[in-house]
Protein backbone atom coordinates (compact mmCIF):
# COMPACT_ATOMS: atom_id res chain seq x y z
CA UNK A 1 0.00 0.00 0.00
CA UNK A 2 1.18 3.58 -0.80
CA UNK A 3 -0.32 6.54 -0.27
CA UNK A 4 -3.38 4.38 0.84
CA UNK A 5 -4.19 2.83 -2.68
CA UNK A 6 -3.36 -0.87 -2.28
CA UNK A 7 -0.45 -1.86 -4.96
CA UNK A 8 -2.70 -3.84 -7.10
CA UNK A 9 -3.86 -0.56 -8.92
CA UNK A 10 -0.81 -0.86 -10.97
CA UNK A 11 -3.38 -3.42 -13.12
CA UNK A 12 -4.66 -0.37 -14.45
CA UNK A 13 -1.46 1.02 -15.77
CA UNK A 14 -2.48 0.52 -19.50
CA UNK A 15 -6.46 0.94 -19.12
CA UNK A 16 -8.33 3.91 -20.32
CA UNK A 17 -9.66 6.21 -17.42
CA UNK A 18 -13.13 5.19 -18.88
CA UNK A 19 -15.74 6.99 -16.32
CA UNK A 20 -13.89 10.37 -16.85
CA UNK A 21 -14.77 9.81 -20.53
CA UNK A 22 -18.04 11.17 -20.27
CA UNK A 23 -18.17 14.75 -21.70
CA UNK A 24 -14.14 14.43 -22.38
CA UNK A 25 -13.08 15.02 -25.70
CA UNK A 26 -10.92 12.29 -27.36
CA UNK A 27 -8.10 14.71 -27.58
CA UNK A 28 -8.52 15.20 -23.63
CA UNK A 29 -9.04 11.40 -22.86
CA UNK A 30 -6.28 10.53 -24.46
CA UNK A 31 -3.57 13.42 -22.85
CA UNK A 32 -5.13 12.23 -19.66
CA UNK A 33 -4.40 8.85 -20.45
CA UNK A 34 -0.75 9.61 -21.65
CA UNK A 35 0.25 11.85 -18.57
CA UNK A 36 -1.22 9.33 -16.45
CA UNK A 37 0.62 5.98 -17.99
CA UNK A 38 4.31 4.70 -16.86
CA UNK A 39 4.70 2.36 -13.18
CA UNK A 40 5.80 5.52 -10.74
CA UNK A 41 3.31 4.54 -7.45
CA UNK A 42 1.67 8.24 -7.29
CA UNK A 43 0.37 7.74 -10.86
CA UNK A 44 -1.02 4.65 -9.94
CA UNK A 45 -2.93 6.22 -7.00
CA UNK A 46 -4.01 8.81 -9.42
CA UNK A 47 -5.40 6.41 -11.93
CA UNK A 48 -7.26 4.98 -8.95
CA UNK A 49 -8.69 8.53 -8.29
CA UNK A 50 -9.04 9.41 -11.89
CA UNK A 51 -12.02 5.67 -12.53
CA UNK A 52 -14.11 7.15 -10.22
CA UNK A 53 -13.35 11.15 -11.11
CA UNK A 54 -16.11 12.83 -12.62
CA UNK A 55 -15.79 15.57 -15.13
CA UNK A 56 -17.54 19.22 -13.64
CA UNK A 57 -16.07 21.83 -15.46
CA UNK A 58 -14.37 22.98 -18.92
CA UNK A 59 -13.01 26.03 -19.54
CA UNK A 60 -11.35 27.20 -22.75
CA UNK A 61 -9.67 30.32 -22.38
CA UNK A 62 -8.44 31.12 -26.27
CA UNK A 63 -4.83 29.57 -26.02
CA UNK A 64 -6.29 26.38 -24.32
CA UNK A 65 -8.61 24.90 -21.64
CA UNK A 66 -9.73 23.48 -18.17
CA UNK A 67 -11.04 20.58 -17.22
CA UNK A 68 -11.64 20.27 -13.88
CA UNK A 69 -13.13 17.10 -11.92
CA UNK A 70 -14.27 16.44 -8.76
CA UNK A 71 -12.79 13.18 -7.04
CA UNK A 72 -15.76 11.41 -4.51
CA UNK A 73 -14.96 11.58 -0.97
CA UNK A 74 -13.50 8.28 0.73
CA UNK A 75 -11.33 8.06 -2.42
CA UNK A 76 -7.95 7.58 -1.51
CA UNK A 77 -5.62 10.81 -1.76
CA UNK A 78 -1.72 11.36 -2.00
CA UNK A 79 -0.47 12.43 0.74
CA UNK A 80 3.75 12.48 0.81
CA UNK A 81 3.44 14.59 -2.58
CA UNK A 82 0.16 16.52 -1.68
CA UNK A 83 1.02 19.57 -4.44
CA UNK A 84 2.32 19.28 -7.81
CA UNK A 85 1.86 19.13 -11.33
CA UNK A 86 2.71 16.31 -13.81
CA UNK A 87 3.59 18.06 -17.53
CA UNK A 88 5.80 16.03 -19.22
CA UNK A 89 3.96 15.49 -22.21
CA UNK A 90 4.00 17.88 -25.67
CA UNK A 91 1.57 17.82 -28.46
CA UNK A 92 1.62 18.44 -31.97
CA UNK A 93 -1.72 19.17 -34.16
CA UNK A 94 -3.02 20.68 -37.13
CA UNK A 95 -3.40 23.90 -36.62
CA UNK A 96 -0.69 25.17 -34.56
CA UNK A 97 2.78 25.50 -35.51
CA UNK A 98 4.51 25.73 -32.17
CA UNK A 99 2.58 23.10 -30.59
CA UNK A 100 1.27 22.36 -27.54
CA UNK A 101 1.56 21.04 -23.82
CA UNK A 102 -0.84 19.72 -21.08
CA UNK A 103 -0.57 19.61 -17.34
CA UNK A 104 -2.31 17.38 -14.61
CA UNK A 105 -2.62 19.52 -11.45
CA UNK A 106 -3.16 17.79 -8.57
CA UNK A 107 -3.66 19.67 -5.07
CA UNK A 108 -4.55 18.45 -1.25
CA UNK A 109 -3.62 15.23 -2.80
CA UNK A 110 -6.27 15.10 -5.45
CA UNK A 111 -6.51 14.96 -9.01
CA UNK A 112 -8.09 18.48 -10.11
CA UNK A 113 -7.54 20.11 -13.05
CA UNK A 114 -6.64 18.55 -17.11
CA UNK A 115 -4.70 21.94 -18.53
CA UNK A 116 -4.30 22.28 -22.42
CA UNK A 117 -1.64 25.17 -23.80
CA UNK A 118 -0.73 26.41 -26.83
CA UNK A 119 3.13 28.03 -27.03
CA UNK A 120 1.92 32.03 -28.52
CA UNK A 121 -1.25 30.81 -30.93
CA UNK A 122 -4.48 30.55 -30.72
CA UNK A 123 -5.73 26.58 -29.56
CA UNK A 124 -7.19 25.45 -32.59
CA UNK A 125 -11.42 25.35 -32.96
CA UNK A 126 -10.82 21.85 -33.53
CA UNK A 127 -8.69 19.67 -32.28
CA UNK A 128 -7.68 16.97 -35.19
CA UNK A 129 -4.92 14.97 -36.22
CA UNK A 130 -3.02 14.90 -32.84
CA UNK A 131 -0.07 13.32 -31.54
CA UNK A 132 1.06 13.13 -27.54
CA UNK A 133 4.78 12.12 -27.26
CA UNK A 134 7.00 12.54 -24.07
CA UNK A 135 9.91 14.80 -23.76
CA UNK A 136 12.81 13.43 -24.71
CA UNK A 137 13.94 9.89 -25.73
CA UNK A 138 12.89 8.03 -22.33
CA UNK A 139 10.29 9.20 -20.12
CA UNK A 140 11.55 11.69 -17.19
CA UNK A 141 8.90 12.09 -14.62
CA UNK A 142 9.71 15.01 -12.76
CA UNK A 143 6.36 15.87 -10.33
CA UNK A 144 7.01 19.62 -9.44
CA UNK A 145 5.93 20.72 -6.34
CA UNK A 146 3.94 23.71 -6.77
CA UNK A 147 4.33 25.22 -3.46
Amino acid sequence: MIDGVPRDCDRVLQVTVENMANGMTDFEQAALDKLLAGDDPRLAALRTQANVARLISREESGAGFFCSFEVPEGTPKLSSTPDFEVGDVDVTMDGLEHGAGVLLLVRDGYTTTLEGYSYEEPWPSEVKNFKLAYRGQQRQLSMKSSS
